[in-house]
Formats: structure tokens, C-alpha cells, sequence
């Protein structure tokens, strides 16, 4: 059948009232259910006829009461709400969430008969809402994970570039060392006979000096001249000086080299038993040689027991917190290096009194590329190698520092590695 004309301004309503899938309820100024369509019947389970005379809140979940009198009273003080998400009961299942535009509605002499609440299911939009919010929280994941990786691949290159650095650097050094070792030997074993044959020596002048009394005038005028000039009566103690501190020299420069030697480790590749303090104590004089006299470098070590570690490695940690620990400091200050047993652990301690730092950038520390320092002074890479090779080592690398008071920096090694 079709409708035209004044039919269709009467049937149509009560088409759209009955035929729509939106949910419809109409309500006195009480709040009473005075009509509902077809659609609200499917969603509250019942037939019209149970609802119609009740509280609309009876149909909602009770947490909904609350929230669907401030919709009455809205609607009847604004005319009409929009976009009221209440939850409705549904007979063995769960709440369903309907969201309501309201209008209110009045007769022709504009007298209040209630309102009318058009009802829209948000189950749909929750699923994809929830859906969304879900690919989202993996895509945040992933990313999450993307960033992580591209920051250990980044890590991983630069120990890599620096390891290949200190290897050359190191074979370099081990080279220089080897070099140096040959002429060191003799010229050490040249003075050790030279001082043998100081004794030897004086003995033969002083027989020849008998021969002095038995010449001539003009002989004895001689010898006294050249006795003379090369001030014979303090030649032979400063000879002596001489030769002694040209041994303390030598001494000096073995050491240096010795030290060269035991902080490459070159012949490492595997874990060894070391004496931490004598990694410490050799780049500590490696270090010392950088600082003139302008930084005092005091050490403390307690005794120790060996150790299972890549010793070059942990010797270029202790290079790195050394080198902070100089550059630190302006002008003057002084330098603590100590070590010492706690709980099974082995910890090393390097304090200065340099410029410190602050909270901002204590946060970064480790991170590669990162620095403090000026371009072309800092690569940003020393901490973040050193960190690694502590985490290697099963270790911590701590540091705390406030600025204007120096810095501490802490290493924690297990002593079963």
C-alpha cells in the first residue's frame, strides 16, 4: 500500500516509532516510562507493557541511576542533552551502552508532558574503539621496541668503532713498548757496570796521584792546572750523582713501559685472575704523566684478592673515569683513586674535586655520542664502551655528582664473575 498526501503525515510516524533499530522512550517530568518502541523492547528484554508505568532508571544498571537523573534534570532545565551514555540491563548478559539525545516535550499551550530519549547502541563503537586503543598500544609497543633496538645497534657500533680504536691504539703502544725495552736494557746494564767500575776507578787515580809528589815543579804545576779545571774535588761525587740518577731515569722510563704493557693486555682474549690494583696503579701512572702538577693524584688500595676479568678492559674503564675525572677539573684539584672489599664485592672509587654535574645531564650519562665537552675534544663514547664493559663484567657503574662539587664514580665487580 502506498501513502500519499495527509496519510503519510500520519502513518509515518508511527512507521519510524515502530520500525527504527534507534531505541525510543518517551517520559513523564517524573521520569516514568510512558511509551517505548519496539526497538527499546528488544533491548531491555521485556514487553512494553512490564516498563511502561516504571522509573526508566529501573531499566539501567545501577550505576547508571545517578547519572540518568542529572539527564532528566538537564534535559527539562536546558530543553534537551546530547551524547548521555547510560548503561542498560539485559537479561543474561552483560550492561549494554546506549547513548542518549534527549528533547523535551510540551503541549500546544506549552504546558510539560515530559521529554523524549532516542537511544543509540555504542557496543560497536566501544568494540572498535577498543580495538583501535589495542593496535595502537602494539603499534606503541613496536615502536617502543623499534627504538630500543636502533639505540643497542647504535651502542654496539660505537664499542665497536672504539674497540677497533683501542686495538690499533694498543698495538701501537705494545710496539713503542717492545721498542723500548731493547735500549732501556742496555743502557741500565751499562750503568750498573758503570757504578761497578766507579770504585775501580778512584782506586787507580789515587795510585797515580802518588806518582805527583816525585815530579818536577813544572809536572806538578800541570797536573795541579788540570786538576783544576775540571774541579776535581767534587768530580767524583758528582760522577756518582750523575750515574745514580741516570739509573733512577731508567728506572722511571722501565716503569712507564711496564705500565704500557699492562694496560694493553693484548694476549686477553679470555678471562683471566688479575690484581685489579695493578690495572689501577698502572694507568694511574699513565694518567699522572698528563697532569703535570697541576692535579694531585692520591691512591688507596686495599688488598685484594684476584679476580676473573678482561683485564685491558677494565683497565680502559679506568682510563675513562680518570680522563673524566682530569678534565674536570679546571685548574687545580686533586684526584682519588681507591679500592677496596665489601660483601663479596670488589669496588673501585674515583673521586675529584672538579666542576661536577648536574642532575640533566647525570641522566644522559652513558648514552652514546653524548658529551659535555667542546667539538673535537669528546667523542661521547669513553662511558658508553665503559658501561658495557662493566654490564660484561656483570658489574655497576654508578655515578653521583653535584655541580660545583666534583664527582664520584663507582665500579661494583662480583668477585665470582
Amino acid at each position: 500500500m502506498i501513502y500519499t498526501g495527509s496519510e503519510c503525515t500520519l502513518v509515518w510516524p508511527t512507521l519510524l516509532f515502530d520500525q527504527t533499530s534507534l531505541v525510543l522512550f518517551t517520559l513523564d517530568p517524573a521520569g516514568i516510562v510512558t511509551s517505548m518502541n519496539p526497538a527499546a523492547e528488544r533491548l531491555c528484554g521485556r514487553p512494553a507493557a512490564e516498563c511502561i508505568g516504571q522509573p526508566f532508571e529501573t531499566l539501567l544498571d545501577p550505576f547508571s541511576y545517578t547519572k540518568a537523573r542529572l539527564m532528566l534534570e538537564h534535559t527539562f532545565a536546558e530543553g534537551g542533552v546530547q551524547d548521555w551514555e547510560l548503561d542498560h540491563l539485559q537479561p543474561g548478559r552483560a550492561p549494554i551502552l546506549i547513548g542518549y539525545t534527549t528533547s523535551v516535550l510540551t503541549g500546544a499551550d506549552d504546558t510539560l508532558l515530559g521529554l523524549a530519549a532516542v537511544g543509540r547502541d555504542l557496543s560497536r563503537t566501544l568494540d572498535l574503539t577498543a580495538r583501535l586503543a589495542d593496535s595502537n598500544q602494539q603499534l606503541e609497543g613496536t615502536l617502543l621496541q623499534l627504538e630500543k633496538t636502533h639505540a643497542a645497534l647504535k651502542a654496539t657500533q660505537a664499542q665497536l668503532v672504539q674497540s677497533e680504536k683501542m686495538r690499533a691504539l694498543g698495538q701501537v703502544v705494545a710496539g713503542v713498548a717492545h721498542e723500548m725495552n731493547t735500549p732501556l736494557g742496555f743502557i741500565g746494564n751499562n750503568l750498573a757496570y758503570l757504578v761497578q767500575l766507579l770504585p775501580t776507578l778512584q782506586q787507580l787515580f789515587a795510585a797515580y796521584a802518588t806518582l805527583k809528589a816525585n815530579a818536577d815543579s813544572q809536572q806538578q804545576a800541570a797536573i795541579t792546572a788540570a786538576e783544576s779545571a775540571v774541579n776535581l774535588e767534587y768530580l767524583w761525587d758528582d760522577l756518582h750523582d750523575v750515574v745514580t740518577e741516570s739509573q733512577q731515569g731508567v728506572e722511571r722510563l722501565s716503569g712507564i713501559v711496564q705500565s704500557l704493557r699492562t694496560f694493553v693486555r693484548l694476549d686477553e682474549a679470555q678471562m683471566k685472575a688479575a690484581d685489579l690494583n695493578q690495572g689501577l696503579a698502572s694507568t694511574v701512572r699513565i694518567v699522572r704523566s698528563l697532569c703535570k702538577e697541576r692535579i694531585e693524584i692520591i691512591e688507596q688500595y686495599a688488598q685484594l684478592p684476584p679476580i676473573m676479568c678482561h683485564h685491558g678492559e677494565l683497565n680502559q674503564v679506568f682510563l675513562n673515569l680518570l680522563t673524566n675525572a682530569m678534565q674536570a677539573i679546571a685548574d687545580t684539584g686533586q684526584i682519588w683513586v681507591s679500592s677496596e672489599m665489601h660483601d663479596q664485592q670488589i669496588i673501585v672509587t674515583v673521586r675529584d674535586t672538579g666542576e661536577g654535574m648536574s642532575a640533566a645531564t647525570l641522566a644522559h650519562l652513558g648514552e652514546p655520542f653524548f658529551t659535555t665537552r667542546p667539538v673535537g675534544v669528546g667523542t661521547g663514547l669513553g662511558l658508553a664502551i665503559s658501561f658495557g664493559i662493566i654490564e660484561r663484567h656483570h658489574g655497576q657503574l654508578r655515578f653521583t655528582s653535584t655541580p660545583g662539587q666534583g664527582t664520584i664514580a663507582t665500579v661494583t665487580l662480583p668477585l665470582a664473575g
